[in-house]
């Protein structure tokens, strides 16, 4: 679900806004979302934040599935960190973030699978510091395929027992 080419490597954006737009606007040229998919994000980060407390800083921005025509995920590390509010948090609560996993899920419990997937990966410290230390989008891309496919296996056995 994450194609290489969705990975990027020290994007320079100032300000999540611009990360939204950036991104839902190559997802919407690749034919994954449909129009309106930007603001949707927007929307939906300003009244759920994702930001996560994590060190280095985590987002796992995303919006309603009726937006998405083909899942994916877009994996970014920053240049330079960007203000996003903690997730849960008050609404002066920030988060410093350096790496950011955009979902576009169709499916809501797929999306559900996904999102459980990575809370459990970027709760891995040295899965993240690895990414931030990464030379390149080559090297980033195979940090994230081995690690998120290691999580592959926890989440389905997971989903399994709380049937």
């Amino acid at each position: 679900m994450i194609p290489r080419d969705f990975i990027f490597h020290q994007v320079n954006v100032q300000n999540r806004n611009e990360f939204f737009e950036h991104f839902s606007n190559l997802l919407e040229k690749k034919g994954f979302v449909k129009t309106g998919f930007a603001s949707a994000l927007k929307i939906r980060e300003y009244d759920y934040p994702t930001g996560l407390p994590v060190p280095h800083g985590v987002a796992i921005p995303h919006t309603d599935g009726n937006f998405v025509q083909k899942d994916a995920i877009i994996v970014a590390t920053f240049e330079h960190p960007i203000l996003f509010h903690e997730m849960g948090g008050d609404e002066e609560d920030t988060v410093e973030v350096r790496v950011a996993f955009l979902l576009a899920v169709r499916d809501g419990k797929k999306h559900l699978e996904v999102l459980q997937k990575l809370i459990l990966a970027v709760q891995n410290t040295a899965f993240i510091e690895e990414m931030l230390a990464a030379d390149n989008q080559i090297e980033l891309a195979n940090i994230v395929e081995k690690e998120i496919g290691h999580y592959d296996e926890t989440v389905s056995a997971k989903m399994e027992e709380s049937k």
